[in-house]
């Protein structure tokens, strides 16, 4: 079996708060790397190192017999502290921002998650563009290997011109969502996203939900497209999403390259906000905070949101977690387990209450293609109650969603309704 890279990690906060680092270590075993060491300082970042002379120099000793693939940082780095630390270390100085995209590069399934994630390196490397030159003309500058010769201006063209076509080829992608998304909306179907903190349970609850077998993983990032696929609920077909998941001070870089991909939250009927039960106070509070400012980021507001409290199997304890959640939202999450099934009729149930009323139809149409056609409309509205055949034609008593009345209204005037009734409400 190969052996995993090694990493070492250092991180710099200015106080004693909460430490990044075990966020930072799951990061980096997701990008597939063991973590040798660790390194935390408490201090402002210096401006030649991030951490400070003496302890960079601590660092290169500890790591000297180590052979670590990459030195990762947890905060932004500048060039100038990246030049001076892969000089110093004689390793290749990387941070939290470029291990999110090597994640990202590394879990990209779809052509548009990769024009996404090459559009953020771009974006990221274009402001650091000429010190990046000079300092390659200065010394070996990893990654920048031969660019002496290249004078800045013509390297800085061509990333803008890269960009360029990036942001047209996504425009194109994201034509053609908008497009398969107007088609959904005629149907008239409720839309339903799911998201949450990254390994939070989304796509686990999504394949309980719709009967998919999508892949499942407790490292981070395993989802980066949307998928979206129909179930029922409550007797009534409804549109669920899997989305990218969240995470703590995910670069605004990512946020706007992925913006067609969270585009699919910002334009659903409801949100269901997954949270990991199993976490500790501290981090639960911490990832909900997050979840809730990315929402509130692309439009999406408490009123919006159904809180779900998933991993209830593995929780010991969660009623401070739930008054948490209900302070922070304002309703109560609904507890579940997506993994074993627990609370998902519940779930259901919840959803159920806020799909659009029903209403009972009674219609009547000519037989032949007619009668067809208008049955498969009602099935993918709701469900047939009941139908009566005669020489005049046929009799459908139907329940369907308030939402879709527009539609059998425009099909009587087109005539291929003859007469349409409202019974009650369902």
């Amino acid at each position: 079996m190969q052996q995993s890279a090694k990493a070492v990690l250092v991180e710099v906060n200015r106080s004693e708060s909460e430490s990044g680092l075990p966020e930072l270590r799951q990061l980096a075993e997701s990008a597939g790397y063991s973590v040798a060491m660790e390194f935390r300082q408490t201090r402002s970042p210096d401006s030649a190192f991030c951490v400070g002379r003496g302890k960079a120099k601590e660092i290169a000793e500890k790591v000297c017999g180590l052979t670590p693939a990459k030195v990762i940082f947890n905060n932004r780095l500048k060039p100038m502290q990246r030049y001076n630390l892969t000089k110093l270390l004689r390793l290749e100085v990387i941070d939290r921002f470029q291990l999110i995209l090597e994640i990202f590069t590394r879990r990209a399934g779809t052509v548009e998650a990769k024009y996404q994630i090459e559009l953020a390196k771009l974006q990221y490397e274009l402001p650091m563009a000429r010190e990046n030159v000079r300092l390659a003309k200065m010394g070996e500058l990893p990654g920048f290997h031969g660019l002496g010769k290249y004078q800045v201006d013509v390297y800085s063209t061509m990333i803008k011109r890269r960009i360029t076509y990036l942001r047209r080829k996504l425009e194109d992608i994201s034509s053609r969502k908008s497009l398969s998304r107007a088609r959904r909306k005629e149907q008239y179907l409720f839309h339903i996203a799911l998201t949450g903190y990254t390994s939070a349970g989304k796509t686990t609850l999504f394949n309980r939900l719709t009967e998919e077998s999508l892949p499942e993983g407790n490292s981070l990032f395993t989802t980066l497209s949307t998928t979206t696929r129909g179930a029922a609920v409550g007797g009534r077909k409804v549109l669920f999403s899997d989305t990218v998941g969240f995470i703590d001070d995910l670069p605004h870089l990512l946020v706007e390259a992925f913006y067609s991909t969270l585009e699919e939250v910002s334009l659903a009927d409801k949100v269901i906000l997954i949270l990991d039960a199993s976490d500790c106070q501290g981090e639960f509070e911490r990832k909900l905070k997050t979840c809730i400012s990315t929402l509130n980021e692309i439009g999406i507001f408490n009123s919006k949101i159904l809180p779900v409290l998933n991993k209830a199997d593995v929780a010991s304890e969660y009623e401070s977690k739930i008054d948490f959640v209900e302070e922070a939202i304002g309703s109560a999450p609904v507890i579940i387990s997506a993994k074993t099934g627990a609370g998902i009729e519940r779930l259901k149930g919840a959803m159920a209450s806020f799909l659009p009323p029903n209403r009972v139809i009674k219609l009547h149409v000519e037989n032949g293609v007619a009668a067809e056609e208008t049955k498969s409309v009602l099935m993918s509205m709701g469900k047939i109650n009941s139908t009566s055949y005669s020489e005049g034609g046929v009799s459908i008593i139907a329940e369907v969603a308030t939402s879709n009345l527009p539609k059998l209204e425009r099909m009587k005037k087109e005539q291929k309704i003859t007469t349409l009734e409202f019974l009650e409400e369902g």
